[in-house]
């Protein structure tokens, strides 16, 4: 095992600056990662060399932060970067993940990061990578983990993509990224525009110093479920619900649709709690208005639906519809001004008190965590001379009625080709034990009656 700081090679897309205040949006007490398994064994020193000139367009990967008394506002990044660990290994293990999902728990081949030391610890870095090399497979992984403030997937996808074109010496033009809060593009906020919205999402915090209610080790956990459905049977779905609509439909997406379905299927699965009636999306606010898309950081928001009006049990059309106003609305500026300086203030009391968000929905909600888009824009790109031929894992929070949607792994054919998935559909779930049953049921139930063919593929069931 060997250990290298890495600085960036090279001025800096923020030289001359020494701090960056973030924004209280972007006060998010979490870390995030993600893992990539490149299909050859990594040159380390070619490696060393690529992440060094990506350090130079990603300088917050090898900064450091600076907080107030133990841990509060405001929160600092200081440059210049002071590097980046990477740590090589070796492993002689032949089984990398013992399910294939993109969605692992726990995400193994990891550097460790500790949020709580970065907010005390002003030396601590807030990213590091750990190459781990499989010999016995031919394969390495890249395992990164990151503080969640210096960027959210989108971010963390850039930066990546970044890497694997200096790593193969292809790199054209990249896209400076846009170092400035997002609330500083947009209308001064006025609260009104949330007259009448539930936003819980945005609002809910709990202690960090007690157990959350459903990671306390006295309790049952919960159990997950994945599964997969094919472009065709989106396609299929998205046709079914649309025409529920009538003459008068709107436009409804492939996610909106799938949304709908799982929450009607919960509500039918679990009767020990009331009806999903509001849905909260994870929402990249990159775009909106004049947010650039370039935009640094989180760059997120809550976006809440309305209660959902639905007539009947089986409504698979209003709970679409209710998602896709949400997602129209939450990216219309004034709007999303109000919400994230809610969101923003939330944050902010929230770490001085020491509290850390809830990514838990209560009873009658249910929040949608979704990189269907981003998968199927930016992993084309990174592939380390390997195209299409690349895995990543993610990691997610084991809460009942949070859903997480993702694009499959490619996948080789019995013919030595390989398959994308990028148009097809991955979903992770948790559930209380004596309910995933019950979902399963009522989940291949509700396909069928709503013209869909074919099996659903259940992973690892």
């Amino acid at each position: 095992m060997s250990e290298s700081l890495i600085t960036p090679d090279g001025p800096t897309v923020l030289d001359g600056v020494s701090v960056l205040t973030l924004d209280h949006l972007d006060v998010f007490g979490y870390n995030a990662a993600n893992s990539y398994i490149i299909p050859e064994i990594i040159d380390a020193e070619r490696f060393h060399s690529a992440l060094a000139k990506t350090l130079a367009w990603f300088p917050l990967y090898a900064a450091r932060a600076s907080c107030g008394e133990d841990g509060r506002e405001p929160w600092t990044l200081v440059l210049p970067p002071k590097g980046i660990p990477v740590t090589v290994s070796v492993s002689d293990e032949t089984q990398i993940v013992p399910v294939e999902a993109v969605v692992q728990k726990p995400l193994r081949f990891l550097p460790p990061l500790s949020p709580r030391k970065i907010v005390l610890d002003p030396t601590t870095p807030v990213a590091a990578i750990l190459l781990t090399k499989f010999p016995n497979l031919g394969v390495t992984s890249i395992g990164i983990t990151r503080w969640h403030p210096i960027g959210s997937d989108h971010v963390a996808s850039c930066f990546i993509r970044t890497l694997s074109k200096f790593y193969i010496g292809v790199l054209e033009d990249e896209p400076v990224v846009v170092y400035k809060a997002a609330r500083s593009f947009l209308p001064a906020p006025d609260r009104t525009c949330l007259q009448g919205i539930n936003t819980y999402a945005v609002e809910a915090y709990y202690s960090s110093r007690s157990w959350h209610p459903q990671l306390d080790p006295s309790q049952p956990a919960n159990v997950r479920l994945d599964f997969r459905l094919s472009a065709t049977q989106t396609q299929q779905l998205r046709d079914a619900i649309h025409a529920l609509g009538g003459e008068n439909t709107s436009f409804l997406t492939e996610q909106d649709c799938i949304v709908s379905l799982l929450a009607i299927a919960t509500n039918a699965a679990d009767l020990s709690n009331p009806p999903i009636h509001s849905i909260d999306t994870i929402l990249d606010v990159r775009g909106a208005g004049d947010i650039p898309p370039t935009l640094g950081f989180n760059g997120f928001v809550f976006a809440p639906t309305d209660r959902v009006a639905a007539t009947h049990a089986d409504d698979y059309y209003s709970y679409a519809l209710a998602v896709r106003q949400s997602i129209i609305r939450g990216r219309t500026p004034n709007f999303l001004a109000a919400l994230a300086d809610l969101q923003a203030a939330r944050a902010a009391g929230g770490t001085n008190r020491g509290e850390v968000m809830d990514l838990a929905s209560p009873p009658g909600r249910m929040l949608c965590n979704s990189t269907l888009q981003l998968d199927k824009v930016m992993r084309p790109d990174i592939h380390f001379g390997h195209p299409g031929r690349i895995k990543s894992y993610v990691g997610t929070v084991p809460f009942v009625r949070h859903l997480k949607l993702a694009r499959p792994n490619p996948r080789m054919n019995a013919d030595g080709t390989w398959s994308s998935g990028l148009d097809d559909t991955e979903v992770t779930l948790y559930f209380q034990p004596l309910v995933r049953a019950r979902f399963i049921e009522e989940l291949n139930k509700r396909l069928g009656a709503l013209g869909v063919e074919g099996v659903v593929e259940w992973i690892g069931l």
